[in-house]
């Protein structure tokens, strides 16, 4: 009886029809040990010929039929096809034809204008093709490498046609990168659509894996395509001295007697394996790798014939703790199958516990040059938290160690980041090139974290020397340059001003709290005028926003805007900037108050204007006696004054004692009462903090503050605004807070299907509905004034999209059409689940007392949701809370 074909010679059955008859197509079946996986068996169908480019549609087709025939079965037999497809799909390789590059663009480095059209390489020249992003930052480098090789070899250049192109969809910050970078060695070309799926040329390069190397013969023919500028060199002398040859595919095969196979092959399953996979003297970032290779050629009749049957190939990359180690375990082996049945393809010992102590040295290099050491200290923060169930305070302290190069300068800061930075760079770069074999992905980037930690470590030392925090006098910022304008200015603080530095992006938070810092604006000009000075610091250069400002046309006349001249500058490690936006809020005597995130920012604003210079003058370090009255009186009944703010969710208080300890000196800040509270509430705490004062003065504090403001609505409307009909408390209708008036329903929901963005609307405003009648009339009050909004309207240039980027909370489902937001559940400060949101369908539910509403109640029930709650319609998307 003969025994069943595999599934994957059936399969390929189906489909060896559509293979051109010159393809010689391999069935390798492979077994390999590796030290993390064990022994894992593969089989591999390969060809000798791939596709053509001009035979792209009927490449297509194969793979269709092929995805038909492998429908069904498990996911080794699809992947094994997975790779076989890639192993003939077009792909421009050694020995083809290079071809003409469409869709592109060159670039006049003088003009940095641009002119349409395609290139050829050059007949009877070497081209050197540079395929990069000035995104990919491992593009970047590699075309840099190549532009200082090729001018520190002009003899080399003159027989060479250095050609980059790059695939930036984006042309400004295509020019913007050459303009910074002297890239004058390459005529510089751009794909107009940038990464581009569709286009034939850029598959067949796999251009979506940057860099790629293209080194062409004279004849137009491929000579090598590398990922490596360091290989560049020896492929071009390699192609000069030997002439151009094509891939030799008839190559030379190990053909082992079957006997001496079979023996190699049942030691390595059956013994060898353990060998490694119960060897412990191995690091984690050790690569070891165990091949054995049968393989035939499948005729066109189907008929096989056998081509390699190999040695055990052996494979590693080790560590120099681990050499010794590696030496005992192929001796094991060799002991095993004898000396001649095993052959060690590649052998590397790399030293990264080596790589870590030089990059410490070159550090301490630097230091000792720049005439600095680094010096232990330990930041002792103490928290004293009210929690409302309990209605007490519950202390928590954090002590962090940390080594830092005390009283370093802002300049002496960038002297030796500069310094240190290429030695950092050298190391990082040296682990990322060290190899290309996917099956070593795994421990490479074990010895990439090894390095990247202390990389971190020792800049996090820099930095420390470098960076303010709170209490601690505000230092000037330098090297920005106002809107518009090149010259460069300092951003100081001046004397009885408040000074609020916000750092930002063009990103959604960012955007929303331009929204409030607008209108905090404009309403307070008066009341902040010479009081407050706002301004805005960018993350990158002025020309990387030219679409915000487009957007937000006429802000920079309110907001002021500066730029930095490099991208991350060191003022945002002095301000400890994270995230964007970020806040500095400096007080009228120049400390630092605020350095995060900021909610409300007019009440913090406004809070402290009203500070006297005298009362923080009076602000200095605390002492042993006055840490001991605060505490005990955190402790006493004073606390109970607190039990009316019961909702952790509208009042917060926490009081912190800060102090850094630095062996002979010990630094103490003034203590800092931090505190969010609902407007109106104020009168609770307040009375708190009168029994504070008695025992330890206010002035002594730091206050910082945020207060939720909350706004009361009238109910009912009189009368429609447009057609006039009487409204009552009976009658459902809708209420517009941005121009307090009311509208009856039939009016605010005329909707025509034909026009375009808010003029589907006779009344274009984001509405608040009344489900009359109302139940519950406290709905009408203390609602946040933030979940209102400011009735933003979809900017020029934005889509008028009504898919909402959220689940509605009655259905779950997608919100599309009108969005509304319930006013009154979950009051309190932003968080992630800030908002009840319904769609258009739950809410008609709601509205005419539908079938489904009970379950929306019981869905909603845990947010306190009931059906008299006010909602927001809002007709368009306009990003999270950004309505």
């Amino acid at each position: 009886m003969s025994q069943e074909q595999p599934v994957d010679l059936q399969i390929l059955n189906k489909v060896r029809h559509l293979i051109p008859e010159s393809f010689k197509i391999e069935r390798q079946k492979k077994w390999e040990v590796l030290k993390r996986k064990g022994l894992v068996q593969r089989i591999l169908l390969k060809s000798s010929n791939r596709f053509k480019l001009e035979q792209t549609a009927k490449y297509d087709e194969f793979c269709d039929a092929l995805d038909q025939a492998t429908y069904g079965n498990n996911m080794d037999v699809i992947k094994q096809f997975e790779n076989f497809k890639e192993s003939i799909k077009p792909k421009i390789k050694a020995g083809q034809q290079f071809g003409t590059i469409n869709g592109v663009e060159s670039l006049d480095l003088n003009t940095f204008e641009t002119k349409k059209g395609s290139f050829k390489t050059k007949q009877g020249s070497t081209d050197l093709i540079v395929f990069w992003s000035s995104e990919n930052e491992k593009s970047t480098r590699s075309l840099n490498e190549l532009n200082n090789w090729l001018s520190l070899n002009q003899n080399l250049k003159l027989q060479i046609n250095p050609i980059a192109v790059s695939l930036d969809d984006d042309a400004n910050n295509f020019k913007n990168h050459l303009k910074n970078n002297q890239l004058t060695h390459f005529q510089h070309y751009r794909y107009s659509l940038g990464w581009d799926s569709s286009n034939a040329f850029q598959r067949a390069m796999e251009l979506n894996y940057l860099p790629k190397i293209a080194v062409v013969g004279k004849e137009n023919e491929v000579i090598e395509v590398t990922r490596k500028a360091r290989e560049v060199e020896n492929i071009i002398k390699t192609y000069w001295e030997a002439g151009s040859e094509s891939e030799d595919d008839g190559k030379y095969r190990e053909l082992l007697e079957q006997q001496t196979f079979r023996f190699i092959k049942k030691a390595l399953t059956q013994q060898i394996a353990d060998l490694l996979s119960q060897n412990k003297s191995f690091a984690k970032s050790d690569f070891i790798r165990l091949s054995l290779t049968k393989c035939y050629k499948i005729t066109q009749d189907g008929s096989k014939e056998i081509v390699e049957r190999s040695h055990l190939k052996v494979s590693y990359e080790v560590s120099v703790q681990s050499t010794q180690a590696i030496k005992l375990f192929l001796n094991n082996v060799t002991a095993v199958l004898g000396k001649d049945n095993v052959q060690v393809k590649r052998s590397i010992v790399k030293d990264p516990t080596g790589m870590l102590d030089m990059i410490t040295s070159g550090f301490q290099d630097v230091l000792k040059k720049n005439y600095k050491v680094i010096q232990e200290y330990t930041i002792r923060s103490e928290y004293f938290n009210y929690v409302h169930d309990k209605e007490e305070f519950q202390p928590d302290v954090k002590v962090v160690s940390k080594k830092a190069i005390q009283n370093l300068t802002f300049k002496e800061y960038q002297a030796i980041y500069a310094q240190v930075l290429p030695i950092f760079k050298k190391y990082q770069q040296e682990i990322d090139d060290s190899d290309d074999d996917s099956d070593n992905d795994e421990e490479q980037e074990e010895d990439k974290r090894l390095i990247f930690d202390r990389v971190n470590e020792l800049t996090d030392c820099l930095k420390s020397g470098l960076e303010l925090s709170l209490g601690q006098p505000f230092q000037t910022i330098q090297n920005y340059h106002p809107f518009g304008k090149d010259q460069v200015v300092d951003i100081e603080h001046k004397d009885d001003q408040v000074l609020v530095v916000m750092y930002w992006d063009d990103n959604q938070q960012c955007n929303r709290q331009f929204t409030q810092i607008l209108k905090v604006l404009l309403v307070n000009e008066e009341k902040f005028k010479n009081k407050v000075r706002l301004v805005a610091l960018s993350k990158h250069k002025q020309e990387a926003y030219e679409l915000f400002f487009l957007k937000n046309q006429g802000i920079e006349e309110v907001v002021e805007f500066y730029f930095p001249r490099e991208d991350n500058q060191a003022d945002q490690v002095q301000y400890n900037v994270k995230s964007f936006p970020h806040f500095i809020v400096v007080d009228k005597v120049g400390s630092i108050r605020i350095q995060s995130q900021v909610e409300d920012i007019e009440s913090i604003i406004t809070s402290y204007i009203e500070e006297s210079i005298d009362s923080l003058n009076q602000k200095g370090p605390l002492n042993d006696d006055e840490y001991s009255e605060i505490t005990q009186f955190l402790y006493s009944d004073a606390r109970k004054k607190l039990s009316q703010l019961n909702n952790k969710r509208q009042f917060s208080l926490s009081f912190i004692f800060k102090e850094i300890d630095q062996g002979e000196k010990v630094v103490r800040f003034a203590p800092i009462i931090e505190y969010t509270i609902r407007e109106g509430k104020q009168k609770y705490l307040d009375a708190f903090l009168a029994l504070l004062n008695k025992v330890v003065p206010l002035s002594n504090f730091q206050i910082n503050q945020t207060v939720q403001r909350t706004l009361n609505l009238l109910f009912p409307g009189k009368a429609c605004k447009l057609c006039q009909n009487e409204l009552n408390d009976q009658t459902q209708q809708y209420y517009s807070p941005f121009s307090d008036e009311f509208y009856c329903v039939k009016c605010a929901e005329v909707f025509d299907p034909k026009a375009a963005g808010y003029k589907k609307f006779r009344v274009q405003d984001n509405l608040v509905f009344f489900n009359a009648p109302l139940v519950d009339k406290s709905v009408l009050n203390d609602i946040d004034v933030y979940r209102v909004g400011n009735n933003q309207k979809v900017k020029r240039g934005d889509q008028y999209t009504q898919n909402h980027a959220l689940d509605c909370n009655g259905c779950d489902g997608d919100v599309k059409g009108f969005r509304y937001i319930v006013l009154n559940c979950l009051p309190g400060k932003v968080t992630d689940l800030a908002l009840v949101d319904f769609c258009q369908d739950c809410f008609n539910e709601i509205r005419t007392g539908g079938p489904r509403l009970e379950k929306i109640v019981k869905r909603t029930k845990i947010y306190g949701y009931n059906p008299s709650m006010l909602m927001l319609r809002v007709p368009f998307y306009m990003g999270y809370y950004d309505y």
